[in-house]
């Protein structure tokens, strides 16, 4: 809708020269008669009165107002202030000088842990279980830092036996004989002590030449790419190794679990680099990588080690089923290794108690080079939580407890077979790269074969599991006759937004399960190649949480819920979409990051034909708040189905959440609709639009006001006076430069809400929107036609080939417009003289007809 606004200006200047000319009388004053009956005042009190009260007045003011800034300005700051230090409260103040008491030390430590009461709302904290034997643990540390006050000689020989003990029921709780322990609080401290002495064993001048030693054999380290970031760079800072001496050995990618390593590459590996004259000095391998929970070939990996004189050193929760009574096949050959690092702290709900790292030495002096002998009372004291809680437990009861969470792996890997959409990440059986040698006689390999097909393997502690496609769902066939095939790049395109959508469903299941199980931790981890998937693992969380095979079979039943929701809503979408395309006012968004049926944006029927981008800023800020309303409005009634979001383009869109079987998506989208409809047309929208059109009309009387000041400057004033301008412009007309006068029209355009000049109107002869003669928005309605805006005839541009643009036509073409043209203002002229008495009774009439004889004449031409 399109409102067209042409002011004929009268300035102000020709009424006061009007009234100039006009000669009179002044009117009596009224104060003249008061002022004679009453006595004359002191001059000072009339000075006083008309002069110093008034000022002394408009000071107070101005000062009354100046303190109100000020008093504003200070609350201001004051509020500011307040909240600064609201978001500060974590900074500590000020050190007591008398001290606190007790209770209110343990009140501000509890509310630095949970946090403020909203915060703890909006994220509860869940607190962990502490048991019997986490409490000795905790007992333990207390009674460490009390033996520190001994003497050295008792705390020695103290420390001595926890040592002692502690490694004594360690080896053999987890089958490594004949091993040492090292006890640290990092669990990698452990490997870089190995590495050491590994090194000291290789390089005998190590100790001696340092750096030198390592020159004509350069060591290599070797560790699997499924290992935890940032292992590597670690080792090799810590022991001032070049980046070159680590060596990362590559998973598999045909046979085998693509987290475990690869057998033939690693042999590759170290052939190549013992014939480029290096020294291949350790291994480090994993029984349950950190994010999969797989476990390499050990048995392989050993021989090969052992083959090439290499340090094999195991790490990885699965290294905890080895208390059991029946080892995994797979995690047996770790006690064969020459070390393991070790977390029995962590598998048995032990707070803040050591990791221990297990290693096999001949040379003690060469261990106690390496760091791995404690020698200092203060770091050996640190084992005394361990060795009283293992005491507390008792072996079987570390057997129970590990156990149990294998127990409870087994029961969730076993329910999650009985839900069709959801795919477990499983090794692979198959496998080449991890066969064993193929050596030896017939009957030998037949021996080897029957062995290997008789191994005892449990499934993996750890169960990764993702929301995906059903299992029972056939997937797309296209017959081998079809004419066309979608392209690979669309192709790849679909599959990327399948695997976004499906992420993003995955990341929003984790988050649910987590409210509702919070007894089950469930991890959300990104694998390769799967994506974003649920990892479940018992031996590093069950014994804080207090997991029980109720809440196993608690979860498996969310997991039904849920996962029915997310088929639903998965089928959903195309009819989702399909929906919002049926209605002109509604565009549909296609985001996969949001965890729903669609996401779609109201626009208002105003600008439903126009293209977003070319819309003023403020057209998009009402759109926002108008789809901002329609999901206030909406989540009231569907219990926060609806929410706001921020669209791919930055505008506010609704996006609608999950639905369920009962749920009719045509109907939402139709409700959505009606509720946008709705809100358009209330009062509270169309102030929004009054007021955007009254600043719209505001404008376009400023450009025509200050158009009619450049035409004054440019025809002068002698042409603004009624009678004499009459005169002035028959003796001296004015050269038109332009078709329609030097003032232009302006147009408000509501549909983009921007103000537009009638130029291209005027040279047209029809209303252009977007201020390009190509687009010819025939819907758009002409402006009626008022007293200061003769009316105006819609010429539509003709189809025939005769009509040209201006650009196109020719010279003499130019010249014959510019002839017409030249006539018309000469008709003008004559109108004007004819004329002249009736401008004589109303001003500014000749100037009215003189623009309507211009229009009427132009028209005349173009309609001819």
């Amino acid at each position: 809708m399109v409102m067209t606004s042409s002011v004929n200006f009268l300035p102000a200047c020709t009424s006061n020269m009007a009234a100039s000319i006009a000669v009179g009388e002044s009117a009596p004053s009224p104060t003249k008669k008061s002022a004679a009956e009453k006595p004359p005042a002191s001059l000072e009190e009339g000075f006083h009165k008309m002069i110093v009260d008034p000022a002394l007045n408009e000071v107070s003011q101005q000062l009354d107002s100046a303190m109100k800034i000020l008093d504003d300005y200070n609350d201001t700051l004051k509020k500011e202030r307040e909240e600064r230090l609201a978001t500060r409260r974590d900074i500590p103040g000020p050190l007591q000088g008398s001290g606190q008491d007790m209770s209110v030390i343990l009140q501000h430590m509890q509310d630095v842990i949970h946090g403020t009461e909203e915060e703890i709302q909006q994220s509860p904290v869940f607190t962990p279980s502490i048991d019997s034997t986490a409490k000795l643990a905790l007992l333990g540390h207390s009674l460490a830092a009390y033996a520190t006050l001994l003497p050295p000689a008792r705390l020695r020989r103290f420390t001595t036996r926890i040592i002692s003990d502690t490694t004594l029921w360690l080896s053999r709780l987890f089958r490594f004989e004949n091993g040492s322990a090292y006890y640290n609080e990092d669990d990698r401290e452990g490997l870089i002590k190995v590495c050491r002495l590994v090194l000291h064993s290789k390089y005998p001048k190590f100790a001696a030449e340092g750096f030198n030693a390592l020159y004509p054999k350069p060591p290599v380290v070797y560790i699997s790419a499924a290992s935890r970031p940032g292992l590597g760079q670690y080792i090799c800072s810590q022991l001032g190794l070049p980046m070159s001496s680590l060596c990362t050995v590559p998973c598999n990618t045909v046979f085998g679990s693509v987290h475990t390593m690869d057998v033939a590459s690693f042999e590759r590996l170290v052939k190549d680099d013992i014939n480029s004259s290096k020294l291949p000095v350790l291994l480090v391998a994993n029984a349950g990588t950190p994010v999969a929970g797989h476990t390499d070939n050990l048995t392989r990996l050993l021989e090969i080690c052992k083959a090439n004189s290499i340090w094999l050193h195991v790490e990885g929760v699965n290294l905890a089923t080895l208390s059991l009574t029946l080892v995994p096949d797979s995690v047996l050959p770790a006690v064969k290794c020459d070390s393991m690092t070790v977390t029995p702290g962590v598998w048995l709900g032990l707070p803040c108690t050591p990791a221990v790292t297990l290693y096999r030495t001949a040379d003690p002096a060469m261990a106690l080079a390496a760091g791995l002998s404690n020698s200092q009372s203060l770091e050996r004291v640190r084992a005394l939580p361990l060795w009283l809680c293992l005491q507390s437990v008792g072996h079987q009861g570390i057997v129970k407890k590990i156990k149990h969470a294998a127990d409870l792996s087994l029961q969730l890997s076993e329910k999650l077979d009985t839900i069709a959409t959801l795919k477990k990440s499983e090794k692979k059986k198959t496998q080449q790269s991890d066969t064993f040698e193929v050596k030896g006689s017939v009957k030998e390999l037949l021996v080897k074969t029957l062995l290997y097909l008789t191994q005892f393997d449990v499934p993996s502690p750890v169960v990764i599991f993702r929301y995906a496609e059903s299992r029972d769902k056939p997937g797309e066939e296209v017959a081998p006759y079809a004419a066309a095939k979608l392209d690979d790049d669309s192709k790849e395109l679909d599959k990327e937004k399948h695997r976004l959508l499906y992420n993003t469903l995955n990341r929003w299941l984790g988050e649910q399960l987590s409210k509702d199980v919070p007894e089950l931790q469930l991890d959300i981890v990104e694998v390769e190649p799967e994506g974003v998937c649920l990892r479940f693992n018992p031996l590093l969380t069950a014994a804080t949480r207090g997991t029980q095979r109720e809440h196993v079979d608690r979860l498996v039943e969310r997991l039904d819920e849920h996962t029915a929701v997310l088929d639903c809503t998965v089928d959903q979408r195309e009819v989702f979409q399909a929906a919002v395309e049926g209605h002109p006012n509604l565009l549909s968004i296609d985001d996969a990051t949001w965890p729903g049926v669609g996401v779609l944006q109201y626009i208002p029927e105003y600008w439903g034909h126009h293209s977003l981008e070319n819309l003023t800023e403020e057209t998009k800020t009402e759109m926002d708040k108008l789809n901002a309303d329609i999901v206030n409005k909406l989540s009231v009634k569907e219990d926060m189905r609806f929410l706001k979001s921020t669209a791919p383009n930055g505008r506010a869109c609704v996006c609608v959440g999950l639905v369920s079987d009962d749920v009719s998506v045509e109907e939402l989208v139709q409700e959505i609709y009606a509720t946008g409809k709705e809100l358009e047309d209330s009062s509270r929208f169309l102030e929004r639009m009054a007021d955007m059109v009254r600043k719209g009309i505001e404008q376009a009387e400023q450009e025509l006001q200050k158009a009619n000041e450049e035409k004054i400057m440019e025809e002068g004033v002698i042409r603004q006076i009624p009678i004499v301008g009459s005169m002035w412009n028959w003796l001296s007309p004015l050269q038109a430069k332009t078709p329609g006068g030097n003032v232009k029209g302006t147009t408000f355009n509501l549909s983009s809400g921007s103000v537009e000049s009638t130029e291209t109107t005027y040279k047209y002869k029809m209303q252009i929107q977007g201020g390009s003669p190509s687009t010819s928005p025939l819907s758009t309605p002409v402006s009626t036609p008022t007293k200061t805006s003769p009316p105006m005839k819609l010429v539509l541009p003709s189809p025939s080939k005769d009509e040209e643009s201006p650009e196109d036509k020719t010279d003499d073409q130019k010249g014959e417009e510019t002839a017409e043209e030249k006539d018309g203002e000469e008709e003008t002229k004559e109108g004007e003289v004819e004329t002249e008495e009736e401008e004589i009774e109303e001003e500014g009439d000749d100037k009215e007809e003189g623009e309507n004889g211009d229009t009427e004449a132009q028209e005349d031409d173009g309609s001819s």
